[in-house]
């Protein structure tokens, strides 16, 4: 990796596709521009990143947030090397070798992954379109994620119009909550069980966007977020049908074990695309 004023240029890409990145379930502001050529989104930032003749190029204003934010600093040949020969994750890591999971920013996971539930992602990234677009800071040529104060100021009905649905309330309810004080740093120094427990006083937040949340916003690897290709995942793994997201989940960490994030994250991304 290098930094030259506003661009980083990765050289190695082994360890760095920037589709196997933002195809792999944990971002939704993006925009693909053309081949290898995408816009990506985070908080009131944006860069530009394209990939071709075997190299990476992120062009922003501010390249030290977005070195973190792709997670440059770590060696994510050593997280293969240590998850190689567990169950499935050879297959699941050579087809999915570029993948780095993001430095998200909580606030934004948050909200982000109570509108995913149960939803797709043309729809998901449409909601949350809309609602930087009138909640959050005009940037210029693209619009901020809204801060929790500028959505408490707002109503279910609000969230209604935007196309939220049923999770208008769950929008306009967690924005006051978090306004109105609930820490999200303090999860931080929580394990992943305490922290899932505590995300999900939250409303809109089970367990399985709990993980998510602490996966993509908060780097926790003792998570296992369970959806129907994980569900898949486990039957292939444990050879059990067990319906149970929570046995799943526990099952699976213990599989996994210290990098079970990043297992995740290779194995959902393998099982979807194949």
């Amino acid at each position: 990796m290098l930094i030259q004023k506003n661009s980083i240029i990765i050289t190695e890409l082994k360890d760095f596709d920037i589709r196997h990145i933002l195809d792999c379930g944990q971002i939704f502001r993006y925009e693909k521009l053309g081949e290898g050529e995408y816009r990506v989104y985070s908080k009131d930032k944006t860069c530009l990143v394209t990939q071709y003749d075997g190299k990476a190029v992120i062009e922003s204003n501010d390249p030290e947030y977005f070195a973190n934010y792709f997670d440059l600093q770590r060696d994510y040949g050593e997280i293969k090397q240590k998850l190689k020969g567990k169950p499935f994750m050879d297959e699941a890591i050579e087809y999915g070798h570029g993948i780095r999971i993001l430095n998200q920013d909580k606030w934004e996971m948050l909200i982000s992954f109570i509108i995913s539930a149960n939803n797709h992602i043309p729809r998901i990234k449409g909601i949350i379109s809309r609602l930087c677009a009138n909640l959050g800071e005009n940037m210029g040529d693209y619009y901020a994620f809204p801060s929790p104060q500028a959505m408490a100021s707002k109503d279910e009905e609000f969230y209604k119009a935007l196309g939220a649905g049923y999770r208008a309330k769950y929008l306009a309810v967690t924005a006051r909550q978090v306004a109105d004080g609930f820490d999200l740093d303090a999860i931080d120094s929580m394990d992943g069980n305490t922290a899932n427990k505590k995300l999900c006083t939250l409303m809109g937040v089970g367990s399985k966007v709990a993980d998510c949340i602490l996966l993509f916003g908060y780097h926790k690897q003792d998570v296992f977020p369970v959806d129907t290709w994980i569900k898949k995942v486990y039957k292939d793994v444990v050879g059990d049908t067990v319906d149970n997201n929570n046995i799943i989940r526990r099952k699976l960490i213990d599989i996994y074990g210290e990098y079970s994030g990043y297992a995740q994250q290779y194995l959902f991304f393998n099982k979807r695309e194949n």
